[in-house]
């Protein structure tokens, strides 16, 4: 019964281990960066905080999320492309979610970054699982 669940949810789990992982580097580089470059400059330490989470989340989901162990050009560049136009789709839209949020609402800067943070998660999701390593 156990293994059954663990078949069944070991996707999900690993999403959920390695999306924490990939959100806590996310907002714990983006405080570091917004700190050392001063709030002025909020944008370019988000920027810089998506790339670094990016390439965490790609590795790790490629390996042991969705189990695409190939790393033969055609597959591995195909995937990496695909993770990378999804990623990017979203990382403009976190992009423009802070600018808004913190701009012109005046929320504060990190609890946007943390909402922000949980929709992004579930699109990612999404594209990862249906169109970038679904499995043929």
């Amino acid at each position: 019964m156990i293994k059954n669940l663990w078949l069944r949810y070991k996707e999900l789990f690993f999403y959920a281990v390695f999306g924490v992982g990939a959100t806590v580097i996310n907002i714990v580089s983006y405080r570091v960066l917004a700190n050392t470059f001063g709030k002025k400059y909020f944008l370019i330490a988000n920027i810089i905080a998506w790339i670094l989470a990016f390439i965490f989340a790609f590795i790790t989901n490629k390996l042991f999320v969705f189990e695409s162990k190939s790393w033969e050009a055609q597959i591995a560049m195909k995937e990496f492309v695909g993770f990378l136009s999804a990623r990017l789709a979203t990382g403009i839209l976190d992009t423009v979610l802070m600018w808004v949020f913190v701009s012109i609402i005046s929320l504060d800067d990190t609890l946007s970054k943390i909402i922000i943070n949980i929709l992004v998660i579930i699109i990612n999701y999404i594209a990862s699982k249906f169109f970038i390593f679904k499995k043929e």
